[in-house]
């Protein structure tokens, strides 16, 4: 195990064209200094302790062969490219990101092999030093190196990592506080919020505006939807067309899904989403996913009986598909198939699968 000195004056290198990392740039200027005792003002603390590493140009003047440097860079590439590798020296760090977003995940990484972590939106915790009273920290290892995986297609299919909102409540806190929700969600390295659909309006548009600028200082996309496919079939057009609603055991019930096979299941899906497809604005990824729990729970009409579970997914998710590729040509929707499961039922081209399903997690204030 290696040991970083925090000490020795470091520099920052920071390239001027990635203006999606220069948070994360900052972040790592200040945990060093709080690392080295410096606290949060730069600069010199009476002689007692170090400085906070600066950030300076890497386009500008090259600093002294004699000072330590941490160099940062990126590749260039879009922010589906979310890899990075970084290696550390006795004078020298280097982190470079696929893209800004990248760059992102590199330097929390680095950070977080300092033994720097953070359990929840605003809290923080420092490690100890590798020798009492010194500026010496154990690094976890001395290198790291995470492609992204992206292989072309379409960023859905990319390995990232993405938060869902477990529910209204965690919405609600979300919003509330999106800036310090971002900076968390950016140091955890996820490079996607998954917003339900039904967010995007009802008067949440301001804060909605807000989160979306916190989140794009870090690069992190906001996408919508998640197990939102039954909410293409509102629930309260039950008590009136029951027939858009799949049947059980010979009756039509509310739960779960709908009867995709039935002519007005599809054109009020339709309308519905157009309708969320327009309130989402700029949104570029959609998911809509089955019922938790009841992925395979799905009609047993004698018109449906024809279909398996997956094929009548598909009916579905095929539906919502034509209705945003009349209003966004560039968007696209996920769906979910298990490994292995296949169907008959030819796919839009604008929709991406997806064999495995993040979780819905909790945001604690």
């Amino acid at each position: 195990m290696a040991n970083f000195d925090v000490s020795k004056g470091w520099v920052i290198l920071f390239p001027p064209d990635i203006p999606e990392a220069i948070k994360a740039a900052k972040d790592l200027s200040r945990y060093l200094g709080l690392l080295a005792g410096s606290g949060e003002v730069p600069g010199d603390t009476g002689g007692h302790a170090p400085k906070q590493p600066a950030l300076l140009n890497a386009s500008g003047p090259a600093p002294a062969e004699t000072v330590p440097v941490i160099v940062l860079s990126s590749e260039g590439s879009g922010p589906e490219q979310n890899g990075f590798c970084w290696r550390a020296g006795p004078d020298r760090v280097e982190i470079c990101g696929e893209s800004g977003r990248g760059l992102c995940n590199g330097i929390y990484s680095f950070l977080a092999a300092l033994g720097i972590s953070w359990h929840a939106p605003g809290q923080e915790k420092l490690p100890s030093a590798a020798v009492k009273d010194s500026h010496s920290f154990p690094l976890s290892n001395d290198s790291a190196c995470e492609p992204s995986g992206y292989q072309g297609g379409s960023p859905a299919a990319a390995p990232w990592r993405r938060f869902i909102p477990a529910g209204k409540e965690t919405l609600r806190k979300i919003l509330k506080r999106g800036e310090i929700f971002t900076a968390w969600a950016a140091r955890h390295r996820y490079d996607a919020l998954i917003l339900p659909i039904t967010a995007f309006s009802g008067g949440t548009e301001r804060r909605l505006e807000e989160l979306k600028k916190f989140a794009g200082e870090y690069d992190i996309a906001i996408e919508a939807g998640g197990r939102d496919l039954s909410a293409l079939v509102p629930r309260k057009c039950f008590f009136f067309h029951r027939d858009f609603f799949r049947m059980e055991e010979g009756r039509r019930v509310k739960l779960h899904h709908f009867c995709p096979t039935n002519p007005g299941t599809i054109r009020l899906i339709g309308a519905e989403g157009k309708k969320w497809f327009r309130a989402a604005g700029d949104i570029k990824v959609f998911h809509l996913w089955p019922d938790k729990g009841a992925e395979t729970v799905w009609c047993s009409c004698p018109s449906c009986r024809a279909f398996t579970p997956v094929e009548q997914n598909r009916i579905g998710v095929n539906s919502a598909a034509d209705a945003l590729a009349g209003l966004n040509p560039g968007a696209f929707i996920t769906y979910f198939e298990k490994a292995g499961e296949t169907g008959n039922i030819p796919l839009r081209r604008n929709l991406f699968r997806l064999e495995k399903l993040p979780g819905e997690k909790e945001f604690h204030e």
